[in-house]
């Protein structure tokens, strides 16, 4: 199932591989966080969720490129996501970026206004808080040690709310099985381009409207984070609605329905 929602777009020197489900005239660019898996693995398990868009959205779900190699730029990372989208022939669209899908999503914005129609920023930040260091670092590091039980069981702890991965662990933890050497190095690249986000004095060239949604109990890129990024942006007169899910962890937008359909009533508007 999952092979037959991947697809591959090749820029002449690299590749990225996206998962296309829904069939609306509207297109929807998911950018997913870092994951010790790429999200392509799972591909087929997007549809449930994003039911709500499949009618009137069609939604593409990418992966980073293949064969990123150190110093691969949160920067970078945006301007090879809008040459994809240009191969593709998708001009504009909504885009909706959580955790490091967010930062990327912030630097489209900004140094390709002409692309976005809408903005969505999940559990993401314009700048590095001190506790996203501490936590992504550390993932990176276990990531390289090879010490995968310990890094998984990290990334769940640190993502999720404690009700949340309590009950889900062993689901979660299947999700992680047979991680190669080669996924290892991918995701530690991936997270060392967090610690260089910085959007934050350029926020204000956004174009687009945004919807920026917060976690009460983010331990990773950090509620401060959420709060920063939306009043930044409110500040300098871009227009930016604001959610905070007090109860939740990082990943609240894997946890909570009702996150998606705040999201679809947004770029409804």
């Amino acid at each position: 199932m999952s092979e037959n929602l991947v697809h591959t777009v090749s820029m002449g020197s690299f590749e990225m591989d996206y998962a296309q489900i829904g069939c609306g005239d509207k297109p929807l660019i998911v950018i997913p966080g870092l994951s010790i898996k790429s999200v392509m693995k799972s591909a087929a398990s997007l549809d449930g969720p994003y039911k709500i868009f499949k009618e009137k959205y069609t939604l593409y779900f990418f992966d980073r490129k293949k064969d990123a190699k150190p110093g691969y730029s949160l920067p970078e990372m945006a301007d090879d996501q809008v040459s994809a989208l240009k191969v593709l022939g998708i001009e504009k669209a909504d885009i909706y970026g959580v955790s490091q899908g967010g930062m990327i999503a912030q630097y489209m914005a900004i140094r390709h206004p002409e692309v976005v129609n809408k903005l969505v920023l999940g559990s993401s930040t314009s700048r590095a808080e001190l506790q996203q260091l501490k936590t992504i670092r550390n993932w990176a590091r276990l990531a390289r040690a090879r010490e995968t039980t310990t890094l998984v069981n990290a990334f769940i702890d640190d993502c999720f709310s404690e009700k949340f991965a309590a009950r889900y662990r062993r689901a979660l933890l299947a999700l992680y099985k047979e991680i190669s050497d080669e996924e290892l190095d991918r995701f530690a690249i991936f997270a060392d381009a967090c610690d260089y986000v910085d959007t934050y004095d350029n926020l204000g060239e956004i174009k687009s409207p945004v919807l920026v949604l917060g976690a009460g109990k983010d331990l990773v890129t950090t509620t401060e984070a959420s709060v920063k990024l939306a009043e930044k942006l409110k500040a300098t007169g871009v227009p930016c609605e604001f959610q905070m899910y007090e109860d939740c962890g990082h990943a609240v937008f894997d946890e909570l329905p009702d996150y998606k359909k705040r999201i679809f009533d947004f770029l409804e508007k």
